[in-house]
């Protein structure tokens, strides 16, 4: 099992990261795509690549994270990305996040930070991870001004037609924590109806707790209940789901 995408250099990991790995390991998980959010934390997330066999890195750019990034941001970005590792695999986190930009020059800087780095995953050839709340329409008119870029839409929770617009565009879906909850209807029937080939499994640990764990930080390890969830809800064989999905999150991500 591949967990795409999980914050491994966040708190509470980072009190006891051998730990929670080998918890990961114990369930199934083989490899670990740790994105980053801003230049303040890509050296943490490549040492994470250094000190464990198995764990890879993305270096980016959070929308979340705006007041860290300066103007000199995506010329470093660009500078660590030419110097890269071969386990750093990804450009990002990157994206749009409209529920934390609310005024038109929040907006337009992130449009602005998103671009950047687009067009380094494009020159770089490398996926981009991307973000998105409430930015729909916006991030894919960005992500379309690339034809051939590739990535991941992470912790998807749209529609079907709005799941199959992002497929079409190029992308991988992030499916994580959100349909282990019924109430997630809308999501859970999509993922249920779109193609296999276009799925990646995910947790973003320690954020986005599964259902029944609210108000714990999330771990790795919780990627098999949401194979769990995602099997169930493609009325398919579990170990099918994991192959299939493991295979989709070496294709795009080509670890080494």
């Amino acid at each position: 099992m591949i967990d795409t995408h999980c914050h491994f250099d966040f708190p509470p990991f980072n009190q006891a990261l051998a730990q929670y790995w080998q918890a990961a390991r114990e369930v199934g998980v083989t490899r670990m795509v740790v994105p980053s959010v801003s230049e303040q934390n890509w050296q943490a997330v490549l040492a994470l690549t250094e000190r464990f066999a198995g764990i890879y890195a993305g270096l980016g750019l959070h929308p979340c994270f705006l007041e860290t990034h300066t103007e000199n941001s995506l010329a470093a970005l660009e500078k660590a990305l030419v110097a890269r590792p071969l386990d750093c695999v990804a450009v990002g986190e990157a994206g749009l996040d409209y529920f934390v930009a609310n005024v038109p020059e929040m907006k337009q800087r992130q449009q602005a930070l998103l671009d950047g780095q687009l067009w380094l995953a494009h020159r770089y050839d490398l996926p981009i991870i991307l973000h998105s709340c409430q930015s729909h329409n916006e991030l894919l008119r960005l992500v379309k001004a690339y034809p051939g870029v590739r990535g991941v839409l992470h912790a998807f929770s749209g529609s079907e037609q709005q799941g199959k617009q992002f497929i079409d565009a190029g992308l991988m879906l992030g499916v994580g924590g959100t349909v282990t909850y019924e109430r997630a209807n809308k999501t859970r029937q999509a993922i249920a109806r779109l193609p296999l080939e276009h799925l990646v499994l995910e947790t973003d640990a320690p954020d986005m707790p599964l259902a029944g764990f609210q108000g714990k930080p999330n771990t790795p390890a919780q990627v098999s209940r949401v194979a769990d969830v995602v099997a169930g809800l493609k009325s398919c064989d579990r170990d099918h789901l994991v192959t299939e999905t493991s295979g989709n999150a070496e294709r795009m991500f080509g670890f080494h």
